[in-house]
């Protein structure tokens, strides 16, 4: 096995367990507050006062914390089902 190959499955084995780690009840748990943080500073964003530029921002970065995480989540699990879809694609080749 490459290096190549062996970073593959490192990468690959890692996407499938943040995805079995997303879909178990700690996951679930997770993104449940997730999307409640989310939603809270929605709201909290559409009611701030304008001119109140301290609590704009602090509600913006309430929002961009919650869109991070799960683009973190996303990002990993992705770059796991691309790795094996590489690794699948060299086994065919071969």
């Amino acid at each position: 096995m490459t290096e190549q190959e062996a970073d593959l499955w490192d990468r690959a084995s890692f996407g499938k367990q943040v995805e079995a780690f997303w879909d178990s009840q700690v996951g679930n748990y997770l993104h449940a507050r997730i999307k409640l943080c989310y939603s809270d500073a929605i709201a909290e964003l559409k009611s701030v006062d304008p001119t109140d530029m301290r609590a704009v921002m602090k509600a913006q970065n309430k929002v961009a914390l919650a869109e991070q995480i799960n683009t973190w989540v996303s990002e990993a699990i992705l770059d796991g089902l691309k790795s094996l879809d590489l690794l699948e694609g060299e086994g065919d080749a071969e």
